[in-house]
């Protein structure tokens, strides 16, 4: 009888600290879930703190970039009236200050009104430095710079140097004439005998010299006698050797005006 309690008490304390054994894994395990917690917590939420920051700042850069084109596109419409140069960047700094809490300061670096650069004229153009802070608890990403330039240009046309046109060229009616480029110092209508002459062929002889003049194209002018040249009877000057591009009569078609111009 007393063999047998024996081996149920040996039994009862085996399994009893089998279940100690056990549940003091458990409370291990369960020890390093509240450590790992405990570390990762904090970590999680520093992380977040920093990236809500950064996510509020990029806001007030967006905004900040907005309202600087809006107020740059209303100076180049003020342009044609009078000079806003002195409010404008004021205008921009109060817009930002009262819109966004964090912006800090905004030190102006650049302002450009009514200049030229690049070879465009009128040019309105601002930079500054935005200075934001964001006040969270740890401090985290809370400070940061922003180069904010917008260029715009005023609305006022351009003053060009050229000749305003005649009263017939608005209208549509200046006179059209002709000229020969590669030799001529007239110009000549439509109907004149020069734009449709034709030419015949000749031997040159002591006569013919007398009559013509030698071609400064050609240089006819150092034929023999005896060469076979061509000359236009009803209206010329000259006598021409075979091939000279006067004898092709090219001319082209011009305002009278830009003739005259021309010489």
């Amino acid at each position: 009888m007393q063999i047998l309690q024996s081996k149920q008490m040996a039994e009862h304390m085996k399994r009893k600290e089998h279940i100690g054994r056990r549940n003091a894994r458990c409370l291990n395990r369960m020890g390093s879930y509240i450590v790992e917690a405990a570390i990762c917590m904090p970590l999680f939420l520093i992380a977040i703190l920093a990236m809500s920051s950064i996510i509020l700042m990029y806001a007030c850069i967006e905004d900040a970039n907005y309202i600087t084109s809006m107020e740059l596109r209303r100076a180049s419409i003020e342009a044609a009236f009078g000079d806003t140069s002195t409010v404008v960047p004021v205008r921009i700094n109060k817009r930002i200050r009262n819109s966004q809490s964090l912006v800090e300061g905004m030190p102006l670096e650049e302002f450009i009104y009514r200049g030229t650069g690049g070879g465009v004229d009128e040019l309105i153009a601002i930079r500054y430095r935005m200075l934001m802070h964001n006040h969270n608890p740890f401090g985290l990403a809370s400070r940061a710079e922003y180069s904010l330039s917008c260029v715009t240009r005023a609305y006022v046309g351009r003053i060009r140097d050229n000749r305003p046109m005649s009263d017939a060229e608005m209208a549509g009616s200046s006179e059209p004439v002709f000229v020969f480029p590669n030799r001529g110092e007239r110009y000549h209508n439509d109907s004149c005998m020069v734009l449709h002459a034709s030419y015949v062929s000749a031997i040159l002889s002591p006569s013919l010299k007398k009559e013509y003049g030698g071609c400064r194209i050609c240089r006819s002018r150092n034929a023999g006698t005896g060469t076979l040249v061509y000359i236009f009877p009803e209206d010329g000057d000259d006598y021409h050797l075979q091939g000279c591009p006067v004898l092709e009569r090219h001319y082209i078609e011009l305002d009278k005006s830009v003739a005259i111009e021309r010489g």
